[in-house]
């Protein structure tokens, strides 16, 4: 832990106004790990090698042990201090559920073993502060396999960041794992500055589409509220309102075999130079079921009329029964 803290420099990064319309939600994603020789107690996924390669990969990152605080003209940015590093909530726990079950249940919502860090919503954790990383890893009954949460705020990173840390995570475990006698591997650079994009963007571009300039033009009342208050406060607030709503939760199981037939077939449409990662598929699975859903709810409220289309969302919104739902990708 000592020689963590050593690598890690006291540094700042502004978040983005387009990084803040997604404050409110973490990126919770699940992964499972069958142990092929079940009962084996002590060689399938050690906890010291972990724990060790996750604090490994965090120096890599260090956007994610910072603070999230309000600047003096209210925008958010990370704040990483070497002597108040922000250490990510990491759990480890045991459950009755064997794997097989969860097979069985074809890795079902209910089946799910019960995760005792933070959903989807990005809020503050036991400690009363919003961690940056949120780590779960669940161990099933008889060392049949594991399961792990990973969730981060959407406002940190991104998916292309979110999987570029876990798989950093993924790397430098296997490398513990098999070659710890060797040389460490070779250290990546990541660039977590936003004003980045704005220094490499062209002169000329084209003009934003008429829903991203609704989106930063069109004032809110209840955004500059939302906007005023803390971010844990905020983050309070969405929590206590979800419990009030009728959310159907549902797990969307993607094997490796899967990802690795949809690339096949993508790749078939795609320039031959265009590199198509695990994320670029998954972001394409969520939107495509977030398109679905909203084109469900637009024909549900066809032949209706603008005031009782008006009434219909309201009163969704006051009684607790808008028909949404949670996604949470595995």
């Amino acid at each position: 832990m000592e020689a963590f803290v050593l690598v890690i420099k006291a540094q700042q990064f502004a978040l983005s106004a387009w990084d803040m319309s997604t404050s409110h939600t973490n990126i919770p994603f699940i992964y499972y790990f069958k142990n092929p020789n079940s009962g084996s107690v002590n060689d399938f996924m050690q906890s010291n090698k972990l724990r060790a390669s996750f604090l490994k990969a965090l120096e890599e990152f260090p956007i994610l042990v910072g603070h999230i605080t309000v600047g003096k003209d209210g925008r958010c940015l990370v704040d990483v201090n070497p002597h108040n590093l922000n250490m990510p909530e990491y759990l480890e726990s045991q459950s009755t559920v064997h794997f097989h079950d969860l097979e069985k249940a074809k890795f079902s919502w209910d089946a799910l073993p019960h995760a005792a860090t933070v959903g989807v919503f990005c809020a503050a954790g036991v400690s009363g502060i919003i961690k940056l990383v949120n780590v779960n890893i669940i161990r099933l009954a008889e060392n049949s396999g594991l399961v792990l949460f990973v969730s981060i705020p959407h406002y940190v990173v991104d998916g292309v960041g979110y999987c570029a840390f876990v798989n950093r995570w993924a790397e430098l475990c296997r490398w513990m794992q098999h070659h710890a006698t060797e040389n460490e591997p070779p250290r990546h650079d990541y660039n977590f500055d936003r004003s980045t994009f704005g220094r490499y963007m062209p002169d000329n571009r084209a003009p934003l589409n008429s829903t991203m300039s609704m989106i930063y033009d069109s004032p809110s009342y209840f955004g500059s509220l939302l906007a005023w208050i803390s971010p844990e406060t905020r983050g309070n607030l969405y929590v206590n309102l979800d419990r009030m709503k009728d959310i159907t939760g549902h797990v969307f199981h993607i094997s490796a075999t899967s990802l690795g037939a949809l690339r096949k077939s993508i790749s078939k449409c795609a320039p031959q130079t265009q590199k198509i990662s695990d994320n670029d598929i998954l972001t394409i699975l969520i939107s495509h079921v977030i398109s679905k859903g909203m084109k469900d709810d637009a024909k549900d409220s066809q032949g209706l009329g603008y005031f009782a289309s008006v009434a219909r969302r309201a009163t969704r919104a006051f009684t607790g029964k808008p028909k949404e739902f949670l996604t949470m990708m595995s």
